[in-house]
């Protein structure tokens, strides 16, 4: 099922989007802020974040520049109660999905979360399509299925690791290189997360889609790769 996440300061208006995307058979989590935004795409998987411009911590609009920097693979629809075109054009030249401007029609608003997912979802001709095990796996939008065609759910993280191995099939990674090119040079943590995180995938995708490198670290088993 999709996820949303709601990026939003003011609790009346977070819990009217959270009733009418549930109510349009959505599942939502809310962050008040732009430190929690960061929280919760660090720990769980979202297909769309619904993006305030105002919020207490920073630019809604600053946001979106990192998260297109950093190049995931989300979908944003900009919340705001301004009315000015330039903020509407400046936030789809940084790449936002949709604009959606306050107050706005819970149907309404509902219907372009459901049409931006649409347009985004995996499996487009310029999308890379890897087959394994009877599962596929979408490198661009971070999302898999299983034979059932069940979707499986990963973490931003996870996925990561995933597409830094694939990406590198012949290469063994380090568990400094991956904590660097996975969390970044700032990351303070223990090697054993890469573990956690090999573990998980492995759970999800089989014992044999990475293979580790005694002594050494990891690296992409062997896999299918096809292209559409």
């Amino acid at each position: 099922m999709d996820q949303i996440l709601i990026v939003e300061d003011e609790e009346d208006m977070s819990e009217i989007i959270a009733y009418a995307l549930k109510s349009g058979g959505l599942t939502c989590d809310v962050a008040p802020d732009i430190s929690t935004l960061w929280e919760k795409l660090s720990s769980s998987h979202f297909d769309l974040v619904l993006l305030d411009i105002g919020l207490p911590d920073g630019s809604g609009m600053d946001a979106l520049r990192t998260i297109k920097d950093k190049k995931l693979n989300l979908a944003i629809i900009m919340l705001t109660a301004r009315r000015a075109d330039i903020d509407k054009v400046l936030g789809l030249e940084l790449g936002a999905d949709d604009y959606i401007t306050k107050p706005f029609n819970q149907y309404e608003l509902v219907a372009r979360v459901k049409a931006v997912l649409r347009r985004t979802k995996w499996g487009g001709k310029n999308e890379k399509i890897l087959k394994y095990g009877g599962k596929i796996i979408n490198l661009e939008s971070y999302s898999a299925i299983d034979q059932n065609g069940e979707k499986i759910e990963f973490t931003n993280k996870e996925f990561e690791l995933l597409k830094l191995l694939i990406s590198y099939p012949t290469k063994v990674f380090t568990r400094e290189e991956i904590l660097d090119k996975v969390w970044g040079m700032d990351f303070f943590g223990e090697f054993r997360t890469i573990d956690v995180h090999v573990s998980k995938i492995r759970e999800k995708l089989g014992e044999s889609i990475i293979k580790t490198v005694r002594g050494v670290g990891y690296k992409l088993g062997e896999i299918d790769d096809e292209n559409n």
